[in-house]
């Protein structure tokens, strides 16, 4: 019964790293979009962290209720997120903008 509960806390530690990283309110916060990893750095902090974290947290919460009507939603919802991180691990998706911080968006002039 150990396991799902460190699931769960390390999903929630991951959330808290992943949401100082986006927030970007210190230099060390923002290093990220400086990476020389280009867009794979910025896919791993805006996408595939942050389902990750939600794999580790529904999966956890899944089994923690597993005698409950909670865990077929939940069991779902951790194969959804499994699908789209799989997506996003094998595919050159973008990312989305709407995820993408006000800060790190590039700014481009419209031609005109």
């Amino acid at each position: 019964m150990l396991t799902p509960i460190l699931m769960v806390a390390g999903g929630v530690l991951l959330v808290a790293w992943n949401a100082w990283q986006r927030a970007g309110r210190t230099p060390a916060a923002r290093a990220w979009t400086r990476s020389m990893q280009g867009t794979w750095k910025r896919r791993s902090v805006l996408v595939v962290r942050p389902l990750i974290a939600a794999v580790l947290i529904l999966g956890g919460l899944a089994v923690l209720l597993a005698d409950t009507p909670a865990a077929v939603p939940l069991g779902l919802a951790t194969g959804g997120c499994l699908l789209v991180l799989a997506g996003y691990l094998l595919l050159p998706l973008p990312v989305p903008r709407a995820i993408q911080p006000h800060w790190s968006r590039d700014e481009r002039p419209v031609a005109g």
